[in-house]
């Protein structure tokens, strides 16, 4: 006997919500979860000539430091230092909440930023070997992208996201017997915490 002959139409709308929940709730767990998952606090690096410096301690907090005007985005800055070193590694991005997994291309600091600007390189800097510093070059062109894995609320959840990064960057490398130019590679991803 089919158990909808006992079931008043009551019962029956009572089935139907508990059905469709549940059917929501399954699709909640499929949706990937915010967060930096499994990546390293010192996930990225910078490798000139040869010799690679790790950055850590990523965060992000929203600055208005490269918002696009009229947007009605405030921009979000993104700050990590040389591990053992104070050598500073900073991002903006001036839309955060058109970012995510797609990878998008890295862009030089400017002011003001480009309406199709989603990561702008303001710092690339390290302390390395032999007394020598490196510097990201003025009005430098990097190359390379960028992308957002468990990137949620524009980038403003408290779970914070991971951040891959892959390019190129032009930097002046200065030692006690002078200054060069050269090509830093930026590579890796990182767990960005929110401030």
């Amino acid at each position: 006997m089919q158990l909808s002959r006992f079931l008043s139409n009551t019962d029956r709308a009572g089935l139907v919500a508990v059905a469709v929940v549940a059917g929501l709730g399954g699709c909640a767990d499929d949706a990937p979860s915010c967060g930096p998952g499994t990546a390293a606090a010192d996930g990225i690096t910078l490798t000139i000539d040869g010799e690679a410096v790790a950055f850590t301690g990523f965060t992000a907090s929203v600055n208005n430091d490269c918002t696009v005007a009229g947007a009605g985005v405030i921009s979000v800055s993104v700050h990590a230092t040389q591990v053992g070193s104070a050598a500073p590694l900073t991002l903006c991005l001036p839309r955060p909440d058109l970012l995510g997994t797609t990878a998008v291309p890295l862009a030089p600091s400017r002011v003001p930023p480009l309406a199709e600007d989603r990561v702008q390189v303001i710092d690339a800097s390290a302390a390395l070997a032999g007394g020598c510093t490196a510097a990201l070059t003025p009005a430098g062109l990097p190359v390379g992208t960028a992308s957002f894995t468990g990137y949620c609320g524009g980038g403003t959840d408290p779970a914070g996201y991971a951040l891959t990064v892959s390019g190129t960057v032009p930097v002046m490398v200065t030692c006690p017997a002078g200054t060069t130019t050269a090509t830093g590679t930026l590579a890796g991803t990182a767990a960005v915490s929110y401030q």
